[in-house]
């Protein structure tokens, strides 16, 4: 069970801090609900969770430590992107669903695979397709979040923390 002040990785959300843990009327039912707010967001919105929903809850996962981070890195650039798929259609469905399962591991493929695609289209005289482009910002927006909560390092220095590992 979390705790209030527990952050977690939450669905695509990116890391989200548990606010409160507190329980609501909907209709005639009384739940008990995890409040999430998002890190690093001025936004005052929050998503509520019910704590007896399993597979909501299972979309609640902990952060890494940094030394997981830095393996999972490591890890990801001995593997070569995902295979790029020609089908637009198919191939952001298969995005679609590795940013739906969350997989870090993955989602590292996929950016990488992304931006492989995009080099090759650039040196054709040509743009990145914007559903690709999408996607990657999507996956970055993930783990980036994590990696800068975790190391403590601005969002902004990710990516040149991740190029020096």
């Amino acid at each position: 069970m979390y705790k209030i002040g527990d952050k977690v990785i939450y669905g695509t959300m990116g890391v989200v801090e548990i606010v409160d843990i507190r329980s609501e009327s909907i209709g005639t039912d009384l739940r008990s609900y995890y409040v999430l707010k998002e890190t690093g967001c001025a936004s005052s919105s929050e998503t509520l969770i019910p704590t007896d929903s399993k597979p909501l809850v299972d979309r609640m996962r902990p952060l890494l430590s940094g030394e997981e981070l830095i393996a999972l890195i490591r890890e990801a650039k001995k593997l070569p992107p995902i295979e790029w798929i020609k089908d637009n259609r198919a191939r952001a469905d298969k995005f679609k669903k590795i940013l739906q399962e969350g997989d870090r591991l993955e989602l590292i493929r996929m950016i990488g695979s992304i931006y492989e695609a995009g080099k090759r289209r650039i040196e054709e005289g040509k743009k990145n397709y914007l559903a690709d482009e999408g996607a990657m910002k999507k996956a970055e927006y993930f783990l980036y979040s994590e990696i800068a909560e975790v190391m403590g390092i601005p969002y902004a220095s990710v990516p040149g923390f991740i190029e020096n590992i």
